[in-house]
């Protein structure tokens, strides 16, 4: 109890010296407050290791500050003292945040126990806390983070990318952070010197799409004034991003050809060739396989751009990244940042990891955007998830089928478990112990409910 700094909240004078004197001799710093108002005022200007809160009090009730302090002051415990002891009032108080119940008179030892015992539980939660954040390190790569074995393969395929010159090309969905893989793979290489410039392909028609990739020279057109440096060259030294790849025209593909085989430019209104040194990476939210079957992209630019695919995972496929996700969120938002919002409730997390995220990471990171925005303590405490898609069920993801809602709900939740466990244990070959971890649960409740649904992990070996 050394060091410890504890706030008594009391109207009586007499019990606030008791209190003192009582964990003085234990070498802690204690500050009295007579009344609610008193209390926050203490703890907005410092913080304390724990708060005695005395349940009745003249203008706000002890119940009601305990209730305020777990919403901005999450991290410190409470503990009510009073003189109206009764089951329900302890009942009350634990619901209200309370980490204990001590009634008056009280003696020394019983009130330096409960102290201690709470103080040293909330110590082991911040280790925790702590060690989570060193587990944050742990799965971190290049600014993105996972523990999904999927994305760290990729994690390794980038930085075996990040050594040499190949064309690559990165699928996945929208938000899944197809930009951010491929700043990973210039940032990470021997081309990290030179620029990173990225287009958005989709953003510009095709005649000023070709202006912007390839510049222009004076008089080239109406308005050239003066001659412009294309993104092609800009990227010269450095990499080339063409993101929606699958919307440039078959006209500018077969342009591109160009740049992607001999590495030379010519600008409009200019007739002579520039040599360019570049490295390309594009990406796509499409089936390019099935755009060069309709006729929709070249087949010889598609095989120029896919030298070395790189499928991104959709957030619903690596669920167990959400915590690690967040917490990264928390770091690196400024608004949390500056109201030193670090954590959230499992509560929380739980919610998050029962969506099946349509939008990806960059719908979660709007979602907790606006929880920060709303956030009044230092741990989000309210959380708005989007509506489900249609078609989709919220939490597993699993499609409705016109005939799936008429069964009963035990049923329909038999079957939706039954899924989701074959779908866990293929993902990860059968491996009890890993598939375990993913679904939160220990290894023999894994093993009871692939029994009940008649699964062997043979079947999903290999």
């Amino acid at each position: 109890m050394e060091n410890a700094r504890i706030l008594v909240v009391d109207d009586d004078p007499l019990i606030c010296r008791q209190m003192e004197d009582l964990f003085r001799e234990r070498n802690a710093t204690v500050e009295c407050a007579g009344t609610a108002r008193e209390a926050l005022e203490l703890l907005e200007d410092s913080a304390f290791s724990l708060a005695l809160v005395d349940l009745k009090m003249p203008g706000s009730d002890g119940l009601s500050l305990t209730t305020e302090v777990g919403e901005r002051w999450p991290d410190m415990p409470v503990i009510i003292v009073t003189g109206y002891a009764s089951i329900k009032g302890a009942v009350e108080a634990m619901r209200h945040g309370a980490e204990d119940y001590i009634t008056k008179p009280f003696e020394r030892e019983d009130i330096l126990l409960a102290a201690e015992k709470v103080m040293e539980k909330r110590k082991l939660i911040n280790e925790i806390s702590y060690l989570r954040g060193q587990l944050s390190e742990r799965f971190s790569f290049a600014n993105m983070i996972s523990r999904n074995p999927v994305m760290h393969e990729l994690f390794e395929t980038v930085e075996s990318l990040a050594h040499n010159d190949a064309t690559v090309l990165i699928s996945g969905e929208s938000g899944t952070g197809k930009e951010l893989i491929a700043r990973a793979i210039h940032y990470q290489g021997r081309r990290k010197e030179g620029r990173f410039v990225a287009i958005n392909c989709a953003a510009f028609p095709e005649t000023l799409l070709e202006s912007e990739l390839f510049g222009y020279e004076r008089g080239a057109f109406t308005g050239a004034v003066a001659d412009r440096v294309g993104k092609v060259e800009l990227s010269s030294g450095g990499t080339l991003f063409l993101d929606e790849v699958e919307s440039i025209s078959l006209a500018m593909q077969l342009k591109l050809l160009r740049v992607l085989e001999q590495r030379e430019i010519e600008k409009l209104g200019g007739n002579r060739l520039l040599k360019v040194d570049l490295r390309v990476i594009t990406a796509t939210n499409q089936n390019l396989d099935q755009m060069v079957e309709r006729g929709e992209m070249r087949e010889d630019f598609f095989y120029r751009i896919n030298v070395v695919p790189v499928d991104l995972p959709p957030l619903r496929d690596r669920i167990e990244d959400v915590p690690l996700l967040v917490a990264d969120l928390l770091k690196s938002n400024p608004i949390a940042v500056e109201r030193k919002i670090k954590s959230t409730s499992n509560k929380i997390l739980r919610e998050l990891m029962s969506y099946h995220w349509p939008g990806n990471i960059r719908e979660l990171r709007n979602v907790v955007e606006r929880a920060i925005i709303k956030c009044r303590g230092t741990a989000l405490s309210e959380i708005d998830i989007p509506s489900s898609a249609p078609g989709k069920l919220r939490g597993a993801g699993v499609q409705a089928a016109s005939g799936a809602l008429r069964l009963p709900l035990k049923e329909y939740l038999r079957r939706a478990e039954r899924e989701y466990l074959e779908s866990l244990l293929s993902r990860n070959a059968g491996a009890i112990a890993v598939s375990a971890g993913y679904a939160m649960i220990d290894a023999a409740t894994l093993h009871r409910k692939m029994k009940s649904h008649g699964l062997r992990r043979e079947e999903f070996r290999g």
